[in-house]
């Protein structure tokens, strides 16, 4: 019998109409470094070369893609993401973590290639 998985709804938001070939490699690349431990907003605090604490202790800040979107905010950045996922470069994947505190949420990006 499999476990029971709870799953957590989520709304993607895609701004975009077309991502450059570049975009997409820098979104692809940062998901690599997080696939099964941060999610959407983790990749694009990376992208964007936030200083959020949570990236410095993960060495997130040491990746190649670290600040490549700089210029965008955010929101900016999140929609790119969601055009990925929407346009099968990458799959997200959410589960309602149990073993996090105060039943945090745990969103991983998986490549899909």
């Amino acid at each position: 019998m499999s476990k029971k998985v709870n799953r957590v709804p989520y709304k993607l938001n895609a701004q975009e109409d077309r991502l450059t070939t570049n975009v997409i490699e820098y979104i692809i690349r940062g998901t690599d470094a997080i696939i099964g431990s941060g999610g959407r907003s983790i990749l694009a605090k990376i992208l964007k070369g936030s200083k959020d604490k949570k990236l410095f202790e993960r060495n997130l800040d040491k990746e190649p893609v670290y600040g490549v979107l700089s210029k965008f905010t955010i929101a900016e950045i999140t929609g790119k993401i969601d055009w990925a996922i929407l346009h099968d470069y990458i799959q997200i994947e959410s589960l309602l973590s149990q073993t996090l505190k105060n039943s945090s949420i745990a969103v991983s990006l998986k490549l899909y290639l």
